[in-house]
């Protein structure tokens, strides 16, 4: 009897023991993955960074730190494209009262809204126009 418990005991550790094994090499495996990614990650920022002028991300970062605390230079280029805020909404993806709150300075934009605006603020009124009439036409669409 003691023999058959014995037995019992041998092979259900071991058993435990492969599975131990099993699940360290898959986290093992993930952790290679992500080791990979991230290196790839790290490369395609080091070759963004390169791309980037150190002139242009001071200028940009200038404007965008300035916007944020005056929200009257945002209704000053919606002014200068002469669109309304609803056009501007419409451009930037979001709704009229979030832009409405932005130029009165009651909110502050994020670092994602802040980059629509710059690319926005690099395009002329006709094409301006020409990207709301494109986004008209995709919304309607839907």
């Amino acid at each position: 009897m003691v023999s058959i418990q014995k037995m019992i005991v041998e092979r259900v550790q071991l058993y435990i023991r492969n599975e131990i094994k099993k699940y360290l090499r898959r986290q093992n495996d993930e952790t290679r993955k992500m080791h990979r990614e991230l290196v790839e990650c790290k490369k395609r920022l080091s070759k963004l960074e390169g791309n980037v002028k150190e002139g242009d991300e001071n200028k940009i970062s200038h404007w965008l730190d300035h916007m944020r605390t005056n929200g009257t230079t945002l209704k000053a280029l919606r002014k200068k494209l002469a669109i309304s805020q609803k056009e501007l909404a419409i451009l930037l993806g979001t709704n009229p009262a979030t832009v409405n709150r932005w130029e009165s300075g009651r909110v502050k934009l994020s670092r994602k809204s802040y980059e629509k605006v710059a690319n926005i603020r690099s395009l002329s009124k006709s094409e301006v126009k020409k990207l709301l009439a494109t986004k008209r036409i995709l919304n309607s669409a839907e």
